[in-house]
């Protein structure tokens, strides 16, 4: 049986966990790179559809494309989150995030669903006691006929 101690570091880490993944959709809707790209580990693995990023660098380049194209508004909302500690330092997560998204400023009058995907992760308890995404798959689940691919710094695929 758990003592009081390892009941309360549990809970402690699974509530560390939740606001890592709501910290992701914020910083990416509000366009905080700097403070998303902290949410990754250095090593990070960061894969939607087929676009695959290793480590910050890549990952940062992502994220500073994903905002080049001028005016766009977008917010991500994340549910279903099922978080499971693997280990001391180590979790998984599953969860479904709905994006909505149109070029311009907000307000925008209306939009429709953008994407909905499925989120795979692996998180790791670093040195400096915060919680980091080490790998994030998103596989797309529905996709608005608007929605060409994720944004890539590599390829000629359009907006996530």
């Amino acid at each position: 049986m758990a003592t009081e101690l390892e009941r309360l570091d549990r809970i402690e880490n699974l509530r560390q966990l939740e606001m890592l993944n709501a910290e992701f959709c914020y910083f990416l809707d509000h366009n905080m790179v700097d403070r998303l790209l902290d949410l990754f580990s250095e090593d990070a693995f960061y894969s939607h559809g087929p676009r695959v990023s290793l480590g910050k660098q890549q990952i940062l380049d992502v994220f500073e494309n994903r905002s080049a194209d001028g005016d766009r508004t977008a917010r991500h909302v994340q549910s279903g989150l099922r978080i499971e500690l693997t280990g001391e330092k180590t979790a998984k997560g599953e969860s479904i995030c709905m994006t909505f998204a149109a070029d311009g400023p907000a307000p925008i009058r209306s939009t429709e669903v953008y994407l909905v995907a499925d989120f795979s992760d692996e998180y790791s308890l670093e040195e400096d006691g915060n919680w980091r995404i080490s790998r994030r798959e998103i596989r797309r689940v529905f996709v608005h006929p608007s929605n060409a691919g994720p944004v890539s710094y590599s390829a000629g695929y359009e907006r996530s």
